[in-house]
């Protein structure tokens, strides 16, 4: 990789290989998230502070990619941007990524980096809005752990290669987002299964889902453990054994 700051998070645009026709690289101002009316005191303070610089990297539409706009009764995906965001330092990169999808609605990838080499990506699948005509709201954030480039497990290194823009199915952009979905997925089972491999995100994310809320009660279990009396304690451990055989087994069939 290239030596400067910027070598991790163009690493992972390299992989991708957007079409050069898309690529955009314009600055945009942290004002624009900042005076949303959608953030809470903590969120600015956390943007203000970690984040160094927000830039429209690749803006992804039909003048500069030959792939269609999608548009049905729950969502309409006319144009994908990716965004670049430095960050000064890796500190609550998803409540991060949860703000700038929440304010920007168009369907967003985002690609986080820091100098020492970390990145992030994430996206998170749009539809209209139930409650607010023409609004538009996020179903389910998918942001990654910070991965080093210089130092990537296989599976994470199969993740950013499965998104090499030569493997898309490229019908339209609502296609498009349902691949990344599928992938974005496949990199949250890796975390507990230890192997990346792609699958439809449909029963995966049940899945995915019912173990995260083993991983919350095993350790709301443990938290108990600490303070409880031994007769407690044994009854605590059997149940904490047998949710982690359950998520042994869920993790396994990821």
């Amino acid at each position: 990789m290239p030596d400067n700051k910027k070598a991790a998070i163009e690493y992972v645009w390299n992989a991708i290989s957007f079409p050069e026709a898309a690529l955009l690289g314009k600055r945009v101002p942290k004002k624009q998230f900042l005076e949303s009316g959608e953030l809470v005191a903590s969120d600015k303070k956390l943007f203000r502070e970690n984040v160094k610089s927000v830039y429209w990297e690749y803006t992804l539409k039909s003048s500069t990619c030959p792939v269609l706009p999608f548009r049905d009764n729950e969502r309409e995906y006319l144009e994908v941007a990716v965004l670049q965001v430095e960050m000064n330092s890796p500190k609550g990169h998803k409540r991060i990524a949860e703000i700038i999808h929440r304010v920007i609605p168009y369907p967003l990838m985002l690609g986080f980096y820091t100098e020492s080499g970390d990145i992030a990506l994430s996206i998170a699948p749009k539809r209209f809005s139930q409650a607010e005509h023409g609004a538009f709201v996020a179903e389910r954030f998918f942001t990654t752990g910070w991965m080093n480039c210089d130092g990537l497990n296989e599976r994470e290194a199969a993740f950013i290669q499965s998104l090499a823009w030569s493997n898309m199915p490229l019908q339209n952009y609502g296609s498009l987002y349902n691949a990344w979905t599928d992938r974005f997925t496949g990199y949250e089972c890796s975390v507990l299964s230890g192997t990346f491999a792609i699958g439809k995100a449909g029963d995966r994310l049940e899945r995915l889902t019912r173990c995260r809320e083993i991983e919350s009660r095993i350790s709301e279990l443990r938290g108990q453990l600490k303070k409880a009396a031994f007769n407690r304690q044994v009854e605590l451990n059997t149940q904490i054994k047998k949710f982690e055989q359950e998520l042994k087994q869920l993790a396994a069939s990821l």
